[in-house]
């Protein structure tokens, strides 16, 4: 049955208990038992137990699982043992992060915990059971879906990222990285090579057949702090940025890779390159929506003033940006720009991955690249955004930002900053990643 009201399955009570062994080992006690959905009872081979009692509009499940802890939900989506996938090894792995709610989240399980309840426990078991079986495609890794608290909590942004709100966003699939300069060159060569695609107008790149109205990227030619080279038949890339993100792309240039990387693998296109909508429901890669991508940033651990959760501030050790005395926060010891890339030339990016990931696997989601979403941006947008799968105003050339760059100062690297420019705007700061719906 599905709800009218939210579009989320609806189950019956299920009762879920751990078994430990009791004095001397010779019997048996139930623990921690707790109520979560029946569709969300866990598939392990630890599940020794079951039954269930049914009357009319009511149904209990009883498992019970061997061992005195619960498994954990995974550190990065699920996945416990870094193998690509969610399978049974991981529902084993890290069961000392089920330390209860008395002794709270052990270091490095803030990521473990689904419902925001400050343990993990069998409500965050039911988390991991939802996905267990997934693969996430490489270089991606799986956010799960969940409501969380969007917008500043600090209340010290602007007005734009306020008034915090409850937002609900499906699980999908996140890059853990920035696309790299590589990257994007390998799909600007494929894409010439396909013919009809793209051209070049003044060194830049643009829809075939746009009139310049829809660029894509700049390269050297057309813009000095490119890092894309054309050399009249093959892209290529600045030696030494390799793997530096790709700046200077507009959100058309983003959502055409998006495109672009669909294809070259065989999936379905999620984005309609003459309206440039999105096929949500498509299979294929697209940019994450705002609310995704702050819901990715956060990494599992919600109020939190940076992508990471032991501290509130920031500094050049955690991100590429540009500190400055003015907030707080920013307590780097070191001002300006970020010293060990502030050599040469600009744009002092940082390779991608560089700096510690999040809580779900994520690096960079804040600094080094400021990054394009899919939504239409709109001021008062907090105030009438629908509590399910947020999309912005997709009617507005106008688009959002996320995460800040190397170039902005602390305030704007938080979880909550909004930014934004036109959909055709490149600039030295700006690149993106993609996002992908879970199965």
């Amino acid at each position: 049955m599905r709800s009218e009201t939210d579009g989320r399955r609806r189950h019956s009570p299920v009762v879920l208990c751990a078994r430990q062994a009791g004095n001397g080992g010779s019997a048996n006690v139930l623990t921690g038992c707790r109520a979560v959905g029946f569709g969300e009872a866990p598939r392990a081979k630890g599940v020794v137990a079951m039954s269930r009692r049914n009357k009319p509009g009511m149904g209990m499940v009883l498992l019970i699982i061997v061992g005195g802890l619960w498994p954990a939900v995974a550190r990065a989506g699920g996945d416990y043992d870094g193998d690509g996938d969610v399978d049974l090894g991981d529902f084993a792995a890290f069961p000392a992060c089920c330390a209860g709610p008395a002794g709270g989240l052990p270091t490095g399980c803030a990521a473990l915990d689904f419902d925001d309840d400050n343990d993990v426990d069998i409500a965050d078991f039911a988390g991991l059971q939802r996905i267990f079986g997934t693969s996430a495609p490489a270089g991606m890794v799986h956010v799960p879906g969940g409501e969380f608290q969007m917008g500043d909590t600090f209340a010290e942004g602007h007005p734009d990222e306020w008034p915090v709100h409850a937002v609900f966003v499906d699980a999908f699939y996140l890059d853990t990285r920035e696309v790299t300069n590589a990257q994007y060159a390998t799909a600007l060569n494929w894409a010439w090579t396909q013919g009809g695609l793209i051209e070049l107008s003044a060194g830049a790149v643009i829809q075939a057949g746009s009139g310049d109205w829809c660029p894509y990227c700049d390269t050297t030619i057309s813009h000095g702090r490119s890092q894309i080279t054309w050399d009249g038949n093959l892209f290529g890339v600045v030696t030494g940025r390799e793997d530096h993100p790709m700046l200077l792309v507009s959100w058309y240039g983003a959502a055409a890779y998006c495109n672009w990387r669909s294809a070259m693998e065989g999936r379905p296109l999620c984005f309609d390159p003459v309206t440039w909508t999105c096929d949500f429901g498509a299979a294929g890669y697209r940019l994450p929506t705002e609310a995704e991508w702050e819901k990715g940033a956060r990494g599992g651990t919600p109020e939190h003033r940076f992508p990471w959760s032991d501290v509130d501030t920031i500094q050049h050790s955690r991100a590429d940006y540009r500190s400055f005395s003015l907030y707080l926060y920013d307590t780097s010891p070191t001002r300006g720009f970020h010293p060990l890339f502030s050599t040469g030339v600009m744009p002092y990016t940082s390779p991608v991955g560089y700096f510690a990931a999040n809580g779900y696997g994520l690096y960079d989601m804040a600094g080094n690249a400021e990054e394009w979403c899919y939504d239409g941006y709109s001021s008062t947008y907090y105030s009438e955004s629908p509590w399910a799968n947020p999309i912005g105003m997709e009617d507005n050339d106008t688009r959002l930002l996320r995460g800040g760059s190397w170039a902005s100062f602390a305030n704007s690297c938080r979880s909550a900053h909004r930014d934004k420019y036109s959909a055709s705007n490149r600039d030295p700061i700006t690149g993106f990643r993609r996002a992908l719906r879970a199965p």
